[in-house]
């Protein structure tokens, strides 16, 4: 179990869903998912349904950015990048005087006989001085490096601690009983342009400590990384939950219209984001009538 946060929001294993909780964007994801299998390097983000697959369970999943980090015969690992924890690391020897990294949760489960901690960077001056190796069999993307690489780099002024993602746990799925491939075919998961990984990570590198105050700011923070992960190749996402329905039963509910909570005027597409907020105020923030 991941040694930070032992209570999580529900383990590392991605259930199977019911069918029919997959909508027509989910159904075009899987249409424009890659046919090759999984690889170390991979970025994922969560789906861009209206219906989030992650509402009822998995919260903790909506509109997450993953990185495949092992994939093999047996089960693909990944660690979340985007949830920043309540706890820093702590970095001593830094020019510019004290510093701390957020730790981010990853996952529930921690990789046996590897440090706990995950360092990742995305710089090309880090890659060129030799810090860290990439995952993705090719030399650009994002590096993995040892926790004392990354750490000389800061104390040598090679490198900055805003340089780095530090990550804690990280999330299996195993081949038998659904594994981290179909749930991408399924349009689960969209795969990430290589091209915006840089992007993503730089975003996701503005994100603080946890605390009561920012949890707004650091939600909003990951928004807009996911936002920025988007295929540009895929049709972009219909604007017509925008309008406010006035006709049907009741005021703000249309009975031809399911992007609205029944009898209400309340968007569908909000209720997982609701519930990631509470997720989070829960399970990282420890403080579950904050939201």
């Amino acid at each position: 179990r991941n040694p930070l946060w032992g209570g999580g929001g529900g383990g590392g294993f991605l259930e199977e869903m019911d069918g029919s909780s997959v909508d027509d964007k989910m159904k075009e994801a899987a249409d424009m998912a890659l046919t090759e299998d999984l690889k170390a390097g991979t970025l994922l983000r969560g789906s861009s349904a209206d219906r989030s697959p992650f509402l009822l369970r998995k919260q903790e999943l909506h509109h997450s950015l993953l990185l495949v980090i092992v994939e093999d015969d047996k089960a693909t690992v990944a660690c979340m990048l985007n949830h920043p924890a309540t706890k820093g690391y702590d970095i001593v020897g830094y020019s510019k005087g004290a510093a701390s990294l957020p730790l981010r949760y990853g996952g529930d489960f921690a990789l046996k006989g590897q440090s706990p901690l995950i360092w990742l960077h995305c710089s090309q001056k880090l890659r060129d001085s030799g810090v860290g190796s990439y995952l993705s069999g090719q030399n650009e993307g994002i590096y993995k490096c040892e926790q004392e690489q990354a750490l000389e780099a800061i104390s040598y002024g090679i490198a900055a601690p805003s340089d780095f993602l530090v990550i804690s746990g990280v999330c299996v799925w195993p081949k038998l009983g659904g594994s981290l491939a179909n749930e991408v075919k399924r349009g689960v998961f969209e795969v990430v342009p290589n091209e915006k990984q840089s992007l993503v990570i730089e975003t996701l590198q503005t994100q603080t400590i946890l605390t009561k105050d920012n949890l707004a700011e650091n939600i909003k923070r990951t928004q807009d990384a996911w936002d920025k992960a988007a295929d540009p190749n895929r049709s972009c996402k219909s604007t017509g939950t925008d309008v406010v329905l006035t006709t049907g039963i009741g005021e703000g509910f249309d009975e031809d219209d399911d992007t609205v909570v029944f009898n209400s005027d309340k968007k569908v597409s909000e209720l997982a984001d609701d519930a990631l907020q509470k997720w989070i105020a829960t399970f990282l923030l420890g403080a579950p009538t904050l939201t």
